[in-house]
């Protein structure tokens, strides 16, 4: 499977809301963690999004894709025998952990309970997870330059393939560099279309055709490193021409119209490490909350 193929399965859609009313859309990621247990080591797969995606609701619907054991996708993301599930969680806020740090915007939860679900029912989940091994390794960082190529993975708007249960992929360049802090913060700038539903979007570090390796050597092929996730961006206020008209006793205005400006502030993908010993340590404490429900 090619490297960009992989990265696209390596989202899910996630719809939020309380009471039955699901008023937030954006995008988590699947990650995958190793941490001591007693009995030697263990692995807790999760989903990484945005704090502000998630937090303050008490439910959360995630929409997967299940496939036959040992089936591997084709180039096209699908397997012969695609089923597709949602996945309802009651009390998200149960289960998440989030950054220490109140300017970081990231948090995690587990999904193991939705994993056995699904292999309880002879099936397994057609997904990607992400691990360490995705960030760009040490030796590779100081080749990397202030403009680079970046793909990210979403659902803008909410958009995404409902038949196909597949995001969108939206292509750009770094704004600024992608390892320095933009003003003090761990994020970094990217110039790419980031629309609401994108939040909680994994950005990679994508070269296609040639790739560097080690040293700077260029060799044909594809590389996807995780350079961060989408938290936010700035936005203006665009002014149309105001128009006056006259109407019974009052006199009315065009309004202004807020506009992105096609930019993105990325958290920073080694804050992703700062989360691992928290949920390291609620696993090994026995962490309790309600199960997931497959419908």
């Amino acid at each position: 499977m090619s490297p960009s193929t992989y990265i696209s399965l390596s989202t899910v859609r996630l719809l939020c809301g309380s009471g039955g009313d699901f008023t937030s859309v954006g995008t988590g990621f699947f990650y995958i963690t190793d941490f001591g247990a007693p009995e030697g080591v263990a692995q807790i797969p999760l989903v990484i999004t945005n704090k502000h995606v998630v937090k303050g609701f008490v439910d959360a619907k995630l929409f997967l894709t299940t496939c036959n054991p040992g089936e591997q996708p084709d180039e096209t993301g699908a397997t012969q025998n695609d089923q597709h599930r949602e996945a309802l969680i009651s009390g998200i806020d149960q289960r998440l952990m989030l950054h220490p740090d109140p300017n970081v915007d990231l948090c995690a939860f587990p999904i193991q309970d939705i994993c056995d679900a699904v292999v309880s029912d002879g099936r397994e989940l057609r997904l990607a997870y992400l691990n360490d091994s995705y960030l760009v390794p040490g030796d590779e960082r100081p080749h990397i330059r202030v403009i680079e190529s970046v793909a990210m993975i979403g659902y803008p708007n909410g958009l995404w393939d409902q038949s196909n249960n597949r995001p969108l992929v939206r292509r750009g360049s770094t704004a600024s560099h992608p390892f320095v802090r933009w003003n003090g913060r761990r994020e970094f700038v990217i110039d790419a279309a980031c629309f609401p539903g994108s939040s909680g979007s994994p950005v990679f570090l994508f070269e296609d055709v040639m790739f560097r390796q080690r040293g700077g050597a260029y060799t044909p092929g594809s590389k996807a490193h995780l350079l961060g996730v989408l938290a936010s961006g700035p936005w203006i206020d665009r002014e149309g021409r105001i128009v006056r008209r006259d109407v019974p006793a009052a006199t009315t205005l065009v309004p202004i119209v807020p506009a992105m400006m096609n930019l993105g502030n990325v958290v920073h993908a080694d804050a992703i490490r700062d989360l691992l010993p928290i949920i390291g340590s609620a696993v090994q404490a026995g962490l309790s909350f309600p199960r997931a429900a497959l419908l």
